[in-house]
């Protein structure tokens, strides 16, 4: 989420008094689905009362190869199956949509002298909703597709499936209706992970018409399902023997440096400007099944004002991957082909747009928050990634490669008042745990946890770390020594409010330093089956002393006002250490 998405807090604290810290409504704000064993170190288990027990074992979902029904492993051959369908909202003559803007600040708001057409007839304003920055902004149109998109590989009996969908997020509940769905497949870990988009349709629900009600529309989250199972349906069908090309490039080395493509809008600057690339070609041919591209930024460079439907500039990257870009010397560089699927990374921390320096490649300045930096920023990258598979480049080749996952749900408690309010007042759809909803919710005392995941997935020579929201850049490769500043940037401003203290940072080890040893290629895939919101290092982890998580507290703290609390990186800490650390033969 975007630091420039406040929720209006005035509103958000009067409706959370209002509703007496309770359930709002008959319909109660959230399932309490009884207890989950989560077989965290942090969380006890059944048996944490007693003082001799000890950490509960630490038990997977499921893991390959050596797991139930993926015994045996590789059989030498990797197979390869990718597909991609629309998603796109439908606008049309029946869609309410906004007439009239005063301030062009793309936001409704009738007190300004905002109007809008009521083409549905029944006195509301029906629109549909945009995720990512204010709200309510409510799609006028369509600027390009939103897609589903879907990469199955298999290798003897380990079946793995890597789904993208261009949205802000998608929560467990609805991955794991999609898994369900899918269950006679034989898929052994499907993951689905939001592109991140801020100008797609909310699929959160706190981008409604206002703070009391939800952006979500029922239909459209049934149709994302939908789409999800047909297209790993799809990619699953389609799976026929495959090579793999690994790359990857770093953006620091491009034109430019790193501040032309992607920022660092909070300190300490330290940004993760590696993109990582996996291109799956049919066996023994140079042509392309699919190109799977692993990059960090916030898919918000079209801006807060924009009411064009878009995947930003997933959108375009993804398009001059397949279909071919001009070069920063002006020269042709012919696409690769087949489908490319766009994953997201260590996002937190404001990754993106934010103090970015974007130009055309003849140098022209471009506008921040417009199209035309969505779309040259997309281009621009995509042009790297086809330089990165050109011949001589350095891109590795295998005709096969070994795959494996192994994953773990637990729970995560959220201490956020303004989570509280959301899922109160049934903005957030999720299933919630270890409350009583029919006593009053108690920050500290009585209040939700949610359920979440993480996983590893084993694609040959590379490891992918899935993590369920915006992990901070310097969580996964550290940073603190400037190495990941780009040059001429002061990685902290000591002259700013509450500037974070380096000489507390963590010295490591980091996500990335804890990986497969032999990993060559180490991937963090960021918003993976599920959108918990930031997550900071503890030494830079400040709350407003008056009303926390409501307002920001002084200096740059946006992000802790939407995460889940001061357990949330710590919780998430462990249970991706052990994960990391977890062999079949010992546990952990």
């Amino acid at each position: 989420m975007s630091a420039s998405m406040h929720t209006r807090a005035t509103l958000g604290f009067a409706l959370m008094f209002s509703c007496g810290l309770a359930a709002c409504g008959d319909d109660g704000a959230a399932v309490d689905a009884g207890p989950l064993d989560s077989g965290s170190a942090d969380s006890g288990g059944a048996d944490a009362s007693s003082p001799d027990a000890g950490p509960p074992p630490y038990v997977l979902d499921g893991y390959c190869p050596g797991g139930a029904g993926c015994e045996a492993g590789a059989d030498g051959t990797l197979r390869v199956g990718v597909a991609k369908l629309d998603v796109t909202p439908v606008i049309d003559a029946t869609t309410d949509v906004q007439t009239v803007d005063v301030n062009g600040d793309g936001e409704f708001d009738p007190f300004a002298g905002d109007e809008f057409a009521d083409n549905n007839d029944n006195g509301v304003f029906d629109g549909v909703w945009i995720a990512g920055f204010g709200n309510p902004r409510a799609a006028t149109g369509v600027n390009d597709p939103q897609w589903v998109r879907a990469i199955a590989l298999q290798n003897g009996d380990v079946t793995l499936v890597i789904a993208a969908i261009d949205c802000v997020g998608y929560f467990d509940d609805e991955v794991r209706m999609v898994r369900e769905a899918v269950a006679d497949l034989g898929v052994d870990y499907l993951s689905i992970s939001a592109t991140h988009s801020h100008e797609s349709r909310d699929t959160l629900g706190i981008w409604g018409v206002d703070e009391t009600q939800t952006g979500l529309d029922p239909a459209y989250m049934a149709l994302l399902r939908d789409k999800a199972e047909q297209a790993i349906r799809a990619a699953v069908a389609d799976l026929r023997p495959a090579n793999i090309e690994y790359a990857s490039l770093r953006l620091r080395d491009k034109p430019g440096g790193v501040l032309r493509y992607v920022s660092d809008s909070r300190d300490p600057v330290i940004i993760d400007d590696e993109v990582r690339l996996m291109r799956f070609l049919d066996a023994g041919t140079d042509t392309t099944i699919a190109t799977l591209i692993n990059w960090a930024a916030h898919a918000e460079y079209t801006g807060s004002s924009n009411q064009l439907l878009s995947s930003d500039f997933p959108n375009w990257l993804r398009k001059g991957v397949e279909e071919g870009v001009v070069a920063s010397d002006g020269t042709a560089l012919p696409g690769l082909g087949g489908v490319a699927v766009y994953v997201n990374g260590a996002v937190g921390s404001q990754i993106g747009p934010g103090r970015v320096r974007a130009q055309t490649w003849g140098g022209e300045d471009l506008p921040h928050e417009s199209r035309s930096i969505a779309q040259n920023v997309g281009e621009q990258v995509a042009s790297f990634v086809l330089e990165a598979f050109a011949d001589g480049a350095g891109a590795v080749r295998d005709e096969t490669a070994d795959l494996g996952y192994r994953s773990h749900t637990f729970l995560l408690e959220i201490e956020n008042r303004r989570y509280h309010v959301a899922l109160l007042n049934r903005l957030f759809v999720r299933t919630t745990y270890e409350w009583d909803p029919d006593r009053p919710l108690a920050p500290g005392v009585n209040q939700p946890s949610i359920q979440t995941e993480v996983a590893l997935m084993d694609i040959g020579r590379a490891q992918l770390i899935l993590v369920p929201g915006e992990l901070d850049p310097a969580l996964f490769l550290g940073g603190y020594d400037g190495s990941n500043t780009p040059p001429g940037t002061d990685i902290v401003d000591l002259s700013a409010t509450n500037p974070p203290d380096l000489s507390s940072a963590p010295a490591g080890p980091y996500l990335r330093d804890q990986a497969r040893p032999d990993a060559e290629f180490v991937w963090l895939m960021g918003l993976a089956n599920d959108e918990v919101g930031y997550f900071i290092p503890d030494f830079d982890y400040l709350l407003d002393r008056r009303n926390p998580y409501i307002d920001e507290a002084p200096g740059d703290h946006y992000e802790e006002t939407n995460s889940v609390g001061t357990n949330g990186w710590p919780t998430m800490r462990g249970e991706l250490t052990r994960l990391l650390e977890w062999t079949p033969e010992g546990g952990t």
